[in-house]
């Protein structure tokens, strides 16, 4: 095989990866997204030879084997998919029908009253699909030993990032007690905040979304990629929807770059760091006041919900990182481990037949958990130079977006981690 140019493979893995975002969206099939050349073993054998004269090879080795994993399992993961769409299970309450787990889970978001019996129904069915995706566990496994790395090498951006969230479920344990969460419909409630009402648009859509950022210049001179918010079902919805603006946000601002491999990182922690440092922009009082028009007098409890939220969110995202290697080890790991940790992590025991289907893991959801921490510690350090309320001042802004041009960081230290947590939780605090 001839030497490949690492700036002309750089544009392959860029123009593959976006190939494979549109397929994803028209649901077209994904098993030939790949040239010959991406799939070729002499590749990665050239990239692995190359790692010790080329600063380019190791960023594009990994994300040749993230493409080459999506693209793998991108049938697999189509089936599961529509099995949680469209298969359908027999429920007696709170009515007695057949029902689809997407559509039962549906309800139970909707439907407050008949939350837990939905639920309930869920949990119910949910074992076989749950054994699909242990099995899809196991076949990544597989695959990964295949391609002679590690599934964590190119999906997981730090080893501390387990120990971190193990500290993180217990340093939050004593706030997390408080909401006496005991069952999955009260953790559900607790995450959709459906009691802080106040001051948000009518509609849920990508345009009332940026429109509560305020300023333009957020996104200013970029195309960002449309987004689909979920349904508008409680306050806790807004927080998602603000997040996926984030993370629009800054795929936009990387695509203005290259080398791909270096201002797009494969683990993605930059963008959850950006999707969670706007989610958690509601949880600022000057935001209540100044952007949501909250009332004074409503300010400190609509504060107080939005807090309880996103520390559900945050303990939900560690939970899937301590979740990731029971899945790994197979179903061995979660029989033995899956009740104690759930209960740790969530106020509730969640039975190894549901695991993976009503929380599920994605590849890089990991970074999910360090965005959030990274970005209550860009939070604090925003809040000191620029006040409260550095989300409309222009100088933040621009600072932000000057970040965004720069190469995307792919490590995340367990000192930066331990900072974050520690950041979040005084950010908290002083909300609770």
């Amino acid at each position: 095989m001839r030497e490949l140019e690492p700036l002309s493979f750089d544009r392959a893995l860029r123009d593959a990866s976006r190939e494979l975002a549109r397929r994803k969206v028209t649901g077209e099939a994904l098993h030939d997204a790949l040239s010959p050349q991406l799939l070729d073993e002499e590749t990665l054998h050239w990239l692995r030879e190359s790692r010790a004269k080329d600063p380019l090879a190791a960023s594009l080795e990994l994300w040749l084997l993230r493409l080459r994993e999506e693209v793998h399992f991108g049938p697999l993961r189509s089936e599961l998919g529509l099995a949680h769409r469209q298969a359908l299970h027999t429920i007696t309450e709170p009515e007695r029908t057949r029902l689809p787990l997407a559509e039962m889970l549906r309800l139970a978001l909707s439907r407050p009253r008949e939350r837990a019996a939905y639920l309930r129904g869920y949990f119910a069915s949910a074992a076989e699909l749950s054994g699909e995706v242990r099995r899809l566990w196991e076949q990544r496994q597989i695959f990964a030993e295949g391609q002679g790395a590690p599934l964590d090498s190119f999906e997981v951006s730090s080893v501390a990032l387990l120990p971190a969230a193990q500290a993180f479920i217990a340093d939050t344990r004593g706030a997390f007690d408080s909401l006496r969460i005991a069952e999955p419909a009260q953790l559900v409630s607790h995450a959709l905040a459906e009691a802080a009402q106040e001051g948000w648009p009518a509609r849920l859509s990508p345009r009332t979304t940026l429109d509560l950022l305020g300023d333009p210049q957020w996104q200013h001179g970029l195309r960002l990629r449309p987004f689909s918010p979920p349904k508008a079902l409680g306050a806790g919805s807004f927080l998602l929807a603000l997040g996926q603006a984030g993370r629009a946000i800054s795929d936009a601002a990387s695509a203005q770059r290259s080398p791909f491999v270096l201002a797009t990182d494969v683990f993605e922690l930059r963008r959850n760091k950006v999707g969670a440092l706007l989610s958690m922009l509601p949880l600022s009082p000057a935001f209540a006041s100044k952007r949501l028009g909250v009332s004074p007098s409503r300010v400190r409890d609509q504060q107080r919900t939005l807090a309880h939220a996103a520390l559900v969110e945050l303990r939900v995202a560690a939970f899937r990182v301590a979740l990731r290697p029971l899945l790994a080890r197979g179903s061995k790991g979660l029989e033995n481990e899956l009740p104690e940790l759930s209960h740790r992590a969530l106020g509730f025991e969640l039975p190894p037949s549901v695991a993976g289907v009503f929380i599920r893991v994605r590849p890089r959801d990991s970074q999910r958990f360090a965005g959030a921490l990274l970005a209550s510690s860009r939070h604090e350090s925003l809040v000191q130079a620029h006040d409260e309320d550095w989300f409309r001042n222009p100088r933040a802004i621009a600072e932000l977006r000057a970040e965004l041009s720069e190469p995307a960081p792919s490590e995340v230290t367990a000192e930066e981690l331990a900072a974050g947590a520690s950041a979040f939780q005084a950010r908290l605090l002083a909300l609770l």
